[in-house]
């Protein structure tokens, strides 16, 4: 008998990913994951949100249903931030934490701890925590983070 945490549906966007398109249905591996690839998965879509850069033109508040689309998708670019700088530093903790809490559902409670830089150096680090909900399932989870200056963009250590 296979435990609980090997049958576990997939997120939508893994479900509409067709794996083998000559085939009309897809096997049931492909629409049902354990945890550790649940875990993955959530691994590559934050990846994919923190790596994705915001329109330049930020829609005005009143339009609410507009701020809640697509269309505001990934964080603002902070590339010109000075990460010795705590007012920076909490203003891209707060955008990381709203961009996650709005884009990733299946991370509850979702905070952003920033490590502070060592002398002389411009890196960002971070630590992502929170609780991921794959229903009927919740664990803790934590994902050390960082932006990789050379190659311009954020990793999620695995």
């Amino acid at each position: 008998m296979k435990r609980k945490t090997e049958n576990l549906v997939i997120s939508l966007l893994d479900r509409l990913v067709d794996h083998e398109p000559v085939k009309s249905q897809e096997p049931v591996q492909y629409r049902l994951m354990g945890m550790r690839e649940i875990r993955a998965s959530v691994v590559r879509d934050l990846e994919h949100l923190l790596n994705t850069r915001q329109h330049i033109f930020i829609p005005p508040s009143e339009y609410r249903e507009i701020n809640n689309s697509v269309y505001v998708y990934g964080l603002r670019d902070f590339s010109s931030e000075n990460p010795k700088n705590p007012f920076a530093l909490r203003k891209i903790r707060q955008e990381i934490e709203q961009t996650i809490s709005k884009f990733e559902p299946r991370l509850k409670n979702a905070k952003v701890h920033v490590e502070p830089a060592t002398k002389g150096e411009r890196a960002l680090s971070f630590k992502i925590t929170g609780i991921l909900v794959v229903e009927p399932l919740s664990e803790p989870v934590a994902f050390d983070t960082y932006f990789d200056v050379k190659r311009a963009e954020y990793v999620i250590s695995k």
